[in-house]
């Protein structure tokens, strides 16, 4: 299987190359304005130094070359081998574990963890239970978890032992991530024989990064957790 280049080592790149033409523009530009030429020491190992003169033509030169590369890496998309539709979806959620790896969550199977002083943070991937041969559809749980709220509420038995590794139906703040986006609307991604999983991931990767942690970053002490699942108390449902 060949190597996958990474979408954001791939941005970054582009953004490099776009930035530095930039730089060499203007700095060729500023010369061309200011009629300034630069001047410095070429030397060489077996002949004497020789004084060679910078114009503006130079940095404008370097910088239009740049731009070439800047396009050819942003044109040059990573390329997959054919995958069947198991394929395509453990290529998706492994690129979602690798996401929250990043950002130190830990894993175990579908679900993703990760601790901040008091506050919790949950992850699930859902699968549709109506899935088949011919679709994979798929949403996104996102949970806020404290130990207080589950000594409260969800310690039936009395133990007094916090989960060392909550899930998203163990925290006091439950999410969709449809709920998070600006439509509000219940939101499954879907793997079909057509999907284009770089594609998708671009989509999943958008959705995690402008929606999903900036809500995370909304809960930082318990104070702010204010709990919106159903609560239970002394084994009943309410």
């Amino acid at each position: 299987m060949k190597e996958i280049t990474d979408n954001k080592f791939h941005r970054r790149g582009f953004a490099i190359f776009l930035t530095c033409s930039a730089i060499l523009l203007c700095i060729g530009l500023l010369m061309l304005v200011g009629d300034i030429n630069s001047t410095g020491l070429m030397t060489f190992r077996f002949c004497n130094p020789i004084e060679q003169t910078i114009s503006w033509h130079t940095p404008i030169f370097c910088s239009i070359i740049l731009l070439g590369i800047a396009l050819l890496w942003r044109f040059d998309k990573p390329s997959l081998p054919k995958m069947d539709l198991q394929g395509k979806r453990a290529f998706i959620f492994d690129k979602i574990a690798d996401f929250f790896k990043d950002d130190d969550f830990k894993r175990r199977g579908y679900h993703f963890f990760k601790k901040i002083g008091a506050i919790g943070y949950c992850v699930n991937i859902q699968n549709d239970k109506w899935n088949n041969r011919e679709i994979i559809r798929f949403t996104l749980n996102i949970g806020i978890f404290t130990d207080s709220f589950w000594l409260e509420h969800e310690d039936l038995k009395h133990t007094g032992i916090v989960p060392p590794f909550p899930k998203e139906y163990d925290c006091a703040i439950r999410e969709r991530i449809g709920n998070l986006l600006p439509v509000h609307d219940d939101k499954w991604y879907c793997i079909t024989a057509d999907t284009d999983v770089l594609k998708l991931w671009e989509e999943i990767e958008h959705d995690l990064t402008e929606y999903v942690k900036p809500f995370f970053d909304r809960y930082e002490v318990e104070s702010d957790v204010v709990p919106n699942q159903c609560i239970y108390k002394t084994g009943d449902k309410k």
